[in-house]
């Protein structure tokens, strides 16, 4: 795993965590170190250690050290035995002091050359009494009484007696060792904060870095620059999101550069779509006015046909309005669920002779059982029309033949319109649902089409939460496929049929 990879609140936690431990570890390790020299020495080497470390107290510390590792000695064995403190009376008697241990009315130890009743004569001439240490100007007695055993150790050694200095002593290498170790810590916490703070500017200061110059080249237009930084911690995550927001908005831009173009085609759409009948209209009302209608046959046809052409320029405006009022979310749809085999078999016996005489055989198929969906009727029944205008104004002989077929597809309907028209190029199909697209690129007739009827066609469906498509008619012709969602209570009753 690269370091990279662990997140940055982590990798902080961690380099404090380091700051704070390594010193703490280092002060521990020299207290242990101190602690097992003294803990685990015997008797003489841990007075020798306390002595040199201590040792402007002189032999005092030495001294009483040894009386209390005594005393221990003999609370710690019901019949401690010689060698449980030899070595400490060893201690006493390199300091002047010499003493007798009794165990009962045996003599368990003499200091040699010592004499007894020496002893036991100074110690009743301090006025000593049971388990006492005296240590003035004198010199030193002690005497303990415990467990059956008797300690007795006396020195003309007063109290203020020092014993000599070593040149160099072991407080002043603990001391030199302490002040050395402090140091190398000090410089190494100094090292790795350096190095960790470096670390952690690089992984953040550099991401950073490169964000900002991104930045200012999108600030300048430049939406191509990514932002390749593959770390999986939060500098990562905010360098991917960064590069998704740079993505978005080159997808803005291109929808953006888009939807001019539109505009500039939909100007130029209206304006060429409205000129051809305003011409028109000219003509006829000129010809009218010039007395060219010399007859009343002539008046009749002119103002027929002035009449045609109003109602053509009415429906072209009614269907941009159409078209605006869906683009922009302000048509409300009044959905209701609908047997789509009823709705055209009414609408095929209702419509089929209407169709016939303007060249459209109409031909229905589906299954009577096939269910229903939630259709805004008066909308559908404007999507089923411009869709069957539109294979009438694109036939290539005089009737050309629509079957309309439902179909089920999953939790779907789908309704299928194929004719044997003209067809398109299978390269255009995408774009005919675009607005005032349309496959004849001279555009001189009103009446082969707006470009608008299947852009309106695809915002109702889009409307109605369905799916629209456009399919090459096997043969020749086009196919139109729309899928509407099953009404909830058809889905359970298939599911429960199933």
């Amino acid at each position: 795993m690269k370091i990279q990879d662990i997140s940055l609140r982590k990798r902080l936690l961690v380099g404090n965590f380091l700051m704070v431990v390594i010193p703490v570890f280092v002060i521990a390790a020299m207290g242990w170190l101190i602690f097992s020299v003294v803990n685990f020495a015997d008797t003489g080497q841990k007075s020798a250690v306390l002595s040199n470390i201590f040792e402007d107290k002189g032999s005092a510390l030495s001294i009483q050290f040894a009386v209390s590792s005594l005393k221990n000695e003999v609370e710690r064995h019901n019949h401690f035995k010689l060698k449980h403190i030899q070595k400490d009376f060893q201690i006493l008697e390199s300091q002047g002091i010499y003493g007798a241990v009794f165990q009962g009315k045996k003599i368990l130890y003499l200091t040699p050359t010592a004499d007894v009743a020496e002893i036991t004569r100074q110690i009743s001439a301090r006025k000593i009494l049971n388990s006492t240490m005296i240590w003035d100007n004198q010199g030193f007695a002690f005497f303990y009484n415990s467990r059956g055993a008797v300690i007795m150790a006396v020195g003309k050694i007063p109290f203020t007696e020092q014993k000599t200095i070593s040149s160099f002593p072991l407080k002043e290498i603990l001391e030199i060792g302490g002040t050395i170790i402090f140091i190398c810590t000090v410089i190494f916490i100094i090292l790795l904060g350096r190095y960790l703070s470096r670390l952690l500017s690089l992984q953040i200061l550099e991401p950073l870095k490169k964000l900002r110059e991104v930045s200012e080249k999108i600030r300048a237009g430049n939406l191509e620059v990514a932002v390749n930084f593959d770390s999986k911690d939060e500098i990562g995550e905010t360098c991917r999101a960064f590069d998704k927001m740079r993505i978005e908005l080159r997808e803005n831009k291109i929808l953006r550069e888009k939807y001019e173009q539109n505009r500039k085609e939909l100007i130029a759409g209206i304006s060429h779509d409205l000129a051809t009948p305003l011409t028109a209209l000219k003509g006829y009302a000129s010809g009218i006015l010039d007395g060219i209608a010399n007859t009343p046959e002539k008046k009749i046809h002119y103002v027929e046909m002035i009449s045609q052409t109003v109602g053509d320029m009415e429906k072209l405006v009614e269907s941009l309005f159409l078209f605006s009022k869906l683009d922009l979310g302000k048509i409300e749809f009044n959905l209701e669920p609908v047997n789509l085999y009823e709705y055209f078999s009414d609408f095929v016996t209702e419509k089929k002779e209407m169709y016939l005489q303007r060249g459209l055989n109409l031909k229905f198929a589906a299954d009577k059982n096939i269910g229903k969906v939630k259709i805004d009727i008066l909308q559908f029944t404007r999507v089923v029309n411009n869709l069957l205008d539109n294979s009438i104004k694109y036939k290539k002989s005089e009737v050309v033949n629509v079957l309309i077929k439902i179909q089920n597809a999953g939790n779907f309907l789908q309704i299928i319109f194929a004719d044997d028209g003209r067809g398109v190029a299978k390269e255009e199909l995408p774009k005919i649902f675009d607005i005032f697209y349309r496959t004849d690129p001279a555009r001189s007739s009103i009446i082969k089409g707006s470009g608008l009827g299947l852009a309106v066609v695809k915002e109702i469906v889009l409307g109605m939460s369905g799916e629209i498509c456009a399919a090459e008619t096997f043969g020749g012709g086009v196919t139109i496929l729309i899928k509407l969602p099953l009404e909830e209570d058809t889905v359970e009753k298939e599911n429960s049929a199933d």
